[in-house]
């Protein structure tokens, strides 16, 4: 007969986790790294191993613990100091004191995997570092063990490295998640690559795995500056995990045009997306800055940003109508985040909005140029994604959007080639040129507008020097909207 050993279930211990202190590196990590741990960040030269690893050791050096770096065979440390000294984390009063040097290729070279391992061991042990970044790991690979040599190697450096408390990072130019016993026997694997389009190259870091912390999945874009690696999680898995659901209200924001807010019942609805489609030059940019300037009025601090007119001359054109921003641009009250659609990390920018959102309690958003949103997601097929992830976290702040899409100067093709967008807009508004006998006048008219009612003819948009105003509504032919 078979006996079974009975165990007494023992509350799990938490494994502390050790913050990066780089920028978005925690918020994809699920919080930090569990301490005392094995981790293996790889990726081809120049992807930024050495730059991120060595950030994290100096934001902990600066908080009085110590860290050590081997080398095996990678660049000699004076060129890794010179490197370094270019970012604003390094200090060099931490060198030789809280940030310690060594070199190990020669214990590896002349003793193999046992001397290197006896080694670390010996180094552990008189030094008593709280992290260890061991660079050049390739070389135990080159070193050409065999395959249970190598398992076993990696097994006793991470119970090593676990007894001694030393979170450990293993830098390797290496790619890709393979069944290789430095990818299997570690605790975490980090992978820095380069994403290519065209003429355009950007960084991007991915978790392979992170045992004991649930991370967040995918690829991230990151760039390398004056302050080091900062790294901008991918709105939509954020967005995913967080699983905050929109407020609904019944309160209704007018537009600020006179004869418009009537013929909307009162405007949009508060918390809601309006998509404000239209021909070059018809009004949308000015219908925005009308909603802008009428919350700025009521005390509300609103936020501005597009791609293609500076913050001057969206001053310029608002004053030019009767709308002086001027004065709630100087005390703060709006703020506007101008980026011409070049190479722009789309990540980074709804980063920047969210955060203005969030610190300043922005109310109201005009997004000016939909299309030059889209024209900063590289990635092919994600722009529709993205944008419902953007939407869906203006919603659960309560901002109440708009965001404007150019519409062809002729013809009623699509506006763009993607699968239409337009159950992510509540609210749906078409402004267009329409020939009135014989005159090219400015139409507006209603497409979508939830939980409102609404008069649906269209009308007659009138642009003076005083602003926007409605005139009667036009009858006739309508010629059918090009989509989202």
């Amino acid at each position: 007969m078979t006996t079974f050993t009975s165990y007494n279930a023992q509350p799990a211990v938490r494994i502390p986790l050790l913050q990066t202190g780089v920028p978005g590196f925690d918020q994809i990590l699920g919080g930090g790294f569990p301490a005392h741990s094995l981790y293996l960040i790889q990726g081809l030269a120049g992807s930024g191993k050495t730059t991120l690893a060595c950030q994290i050791g100096f934001q902990h050096a600066h908080q009085g613990k110590k860290v050590l770096i081997l080398t095996l065979i990678a660049e000699t440390h004076g060129k890794m100091l010179n490197h370094l000294s270019s970012f604003s984390f390094f200090d060099e009063k931490l060198v030789g004191e809280r940030i310690v040097f060594l070199g190990a290729y020669n214990e590896l070279l002349k003793g193999g995997l046992r001397e290197l391992l006896k080694s670390i061991a010996s180094t552990l042990a008189d030094q008593r570092p709280d992290i260890m970044i061991i660079d050049g790991f390739r070389t135990v690979r080159e070193a050409k063990p065999s395959d249970v040599a190598l398992s076993e190697f990696m097994l006793s450096l991470n119970s090593l490295v676990s007894t001694m408390q030393c979170t450990t990072f293993l830098l390797s130019p290496t790619e890709g998640n393979v069944a290789d016993s430095e990818n299997t026997l570690v605790d975490g694997l980090i992978e820095l690559s380069q994403y290519e389009q065209g003429l355009q190259l950007i960084r991007e870091i991915k978790v392979f795995k992170l045992r004991g912390s649930k991370h967040l999945l995918g690829r991230h874009v990151f760039e390398v500056g004056e302050d080091g690696v900062a790294i901008y999680p991918r709105l939509e898995a954020v967005s995913t995990v967080s699983g905050a659901t929109p407020a609904v209200s019944r309160q209704r924001l007018g537009f600020g045009i006179e004869g418009w807010d009537k013929l909307t019942n009162g405007g949009v609805a508060r918390g809601s997306t309006t998509a404000l489609l239209g021909n070059p030059g018809v009004g949308k940019t000015l219908m925005g800055l009308h909603f802008v300037f009428d919350g700025l009025q009521r005390g509300e601090n609103c936020l501005i940003a597009g791609f293609y007119e500076s913050p001057l001359r969206l001053l310029e054109k608002s004053a030019s109508v009767g709308m002086d921003l001027k004065p709630y641009y100087d005390s703060g009250a709006l703020e506007i985040i101008w980026h011409p659609p070049l190479e722009v990390l789309v990540d980074a920018l709804a980063q920047e909005i969210l955060r203005n959102v969030e610190r300043r309690g922005v109310s109201r958003l005009l997004m000016d140029g939909l299309d030059g949103l889209r024209e900063i997601v590289i990635h092919d097929g994600r722009s529709r994604s993205f944008l419902a992830a953007l939407v869906n976290e203006l919603r659960c702040r309560n901002v109440t959007s708009f965001f404007t899409q150019e519409l062809p100067y002729f013809g009623t093709g699509p506006a763009h080639s993607e699968v239409s967008a337009s159950m992510l807009f509540e609210n749906i508004i078409l402004l267009r040129y329409v020939d009135v006998r014989g005159i090219n006048r400015r139409q507006i008219g209603v497409l979508k507008l939830r939980e409102n009612s609404y008069d649906a003819a269209n009308h007659i948009l009138l642009i003076t020097d005083n602003g926007m105003t409605i005139e009667g509504a036009v009858f006739g032919p309508v010629v059918p909207p090009q989509t989202l």
